[in-house]
């Protein structure tokens, strides 16, 4: 097996879009938070650490056009598939270098606005982190924005050991990787039916374990399988880096700005007594048992004035993502599930289904302005939160082409590979997330590809795809072809609406 500095090298990890990394998403989050964002519309400059096979990166610069990405990362294989696909998108303004951590400082490289390390802090080692930590405070500008996705603790206690567990049991294997981690979840499958008064003690572990055996091999090797894997306190990571005079700004989770949706009345009243920051973050994730941090740091942000950061939420734009007719007035948030008012969120959902509205477009209609300006913001938070819309701009022409190539791109990928699920929206500027068959659906409307039906049909079969539903693989031609009936339906009525909204068709 090849390893970089305790890293798995030799195994090419799955591909991944994470929303949270965008431009546009973290600036979102910091207005909320009360600091100013990055101005979008001129050029800025943006560095992923980490890149993995770059559908991140790709994806937020065809979306933004005006921007300058580099991406790095030491597998070269993962550099080559990514630079391939910003080749055949035509993506002139993604840059990918194959490095390691150890040489960031020989790279030539400008300043950033923003860099982004998502998943790479808990899994290098103490000194890779060193070198990370002095390439931000090297590179980054004053007022530019740090986000760093990692493992906390306490989230991970209980199934930490099931880690343990697992590449111990590897290490005594002599097999390629991949052959040893399939070995090991067997090994596990077998303690996990002996009652063992581990899973006993900690059922979130046998939960757990159910939910990673199924999962690509690929993934594994990567997300628990290298030498160094490191669970952090948020605490940990503000001392980490305050060595670069970063400081923590918030959450790059949106539901984490209101702790209404996430913690009981009692639990708030804690949190609004303890004035130390850190110490907060640290009870929210004893609160939470949050398993995974994102945390936004900035290096002098300026921070709003309640006025300056009044008149930018006013000028935000918002975008349904859903039917109309599926929204059902309710959501589901970390506290439990929420019924929204029907006479507060209708109008809102109406207008958003007509078209993308700022709230100060909002409050121009009679119907919504009567509701009062604090309750529709507080609305749209909690619509933004439960993901039911999001952030949205008219797009400039040259987004729009740009999102159009990168689209076209992934589409023609789609006949050979199952592996890109996201598509670029530059009403988002971010990714739109299909399955399979609605890629090949959305291809067959695009290019007049022939009866849908047909068309899916034929490439389900050729990729022995299988189709499911109610969590039972489908195996009767009939079954399958009446799924496949009801999914044209649907994407036609409810999705192909929405992408040709969002500039993805």
């Amino acid at each position: 097996m090849d390893w970089k500095d305790g890293y798995v090298a030799d195994i090419e990890y799955s591909n991944g879009f994470y929303p949270e990394l965008g431009p546009s998403a973290l600036n979102f989050v910091l207005l909320m938070n009360g600091f100013l964002p990055v101005p979008l519309d001129r050029q800025f400059t943006y560095c992923e650490l980490g890149c993995g096979l770059g559908e991140s990166l790709n994806l937020f610069a065809a979306c933004h056009p005006e921007g300058r990405f580099h991406a790095i990362d030491f597998n070269r294989e993962h550099i080559q598939a990514a630079s391939g696909i910003a080749e055949r998108a035509r993506l002139s303004n993604a840059t990918f270098w194959e490095a390691d951590f150890a040489d960031l400082g020989d790279l030539p490289l400008p300043e950033f606005d923003f860099i982004t390390l998502h998943g790479v802090y808990s899994w290098v080692s103490n000194e890779k982190r060193k070198d990370i930590v002095e390439f931000i405070k090297r590179r980054l500008k004053p007022g530019g924005v740090v986000y760093n996705g990692y493992n906390s603790m306490p989230g991970w206690a209980a199934n930490a050991p099931l880690r343990q567990l697992m590449t111990s049991y590897a290490d005594t294997q002599s097999a390629p990787l991949l052959e040893r981690i399939e070995r090991s979840v067997g090994f596990v499958e077998r303690l996990k039916e002996l009652d063992l008064s581990y899973f006993n003690a900690n059922p979130s572990a046998g939960a757990f374990f159910e939910y990673i055996s199924p999962l690509s091999r690929n993934y594994l090797a990567h997300e628990f399988f290298n030498r160094d894997w490191t669970l952090f306190y948020h605490a940990d990571v503000v001392k980490d880096f305050a060595s670069a005079d970063l400081m923590f700004a918030c959450s790059a989770r949106f539901i984490d700005f209101r702790d209404s949706l996430r913690f009981s009345k009692p639990m708030q009243q804690i949190l609004n007594e303890i004035t130390d920051p850190v110490m907060r973050e640290t009870v929210k994730d004893f609160a939470s048992n949050q398993q995974f941090r994102t945390d936004i740091f900035t290096w002098d942000r300026l921070r709003l004035t309640a006025n300056e950061q009044k008149e930018l939420l006013l000028a935000s734009r918002y975008s349904l993502l859903i039917p109309r007719e599926t929204f059902a007035f309710e959501a589901t948030f970390p506290i439990g599930r929420k019924q929204l008012r029907p006479d507060l969120y209708d109008p809102i959902i109406s207008a958003l289904e007509e078209r993308a509205h700022s709230l100060d477009e909002l409050l121009l209609r009679p119907e919504i302005a009567s509701l009062g300006a604090v309750n529709i913001l507080e609305a749209l938070i909690v619509l933004s939160a439960a993901e039911y819309i999001k952030p949205a701009v008219d797009p400039s022409p040259e987004s729009i082409e740009s999102a159009w190539r990168y689209n076209t791109s992934i589409m023609e990928r789609a006949f050979c590979t199952t592996d890109h699920q996201f598509l670029a929206s530059p009403v988002l500027q971010g990714g739109i997330r299909l399955s399979w068959p609605q890629m090949l659906l959305l291809i067959c409307e695009l290019t007049k590809g022939g009866e849908p039906e047909t068309f899916l049909w034929e490439y389900l079969r050729a990729n022995d795809y299988k189709l499911e539903k109610e969590g039972v693989t489908l195996e009767s031609g009939d079954e399958i072809r009446a799924e496949i009936n009801l999914m044209i339906e649907k994407f036609n009525t409810q999705q192909l609406p929405y992408l040709q909204k969002l500039g993805v068709a």
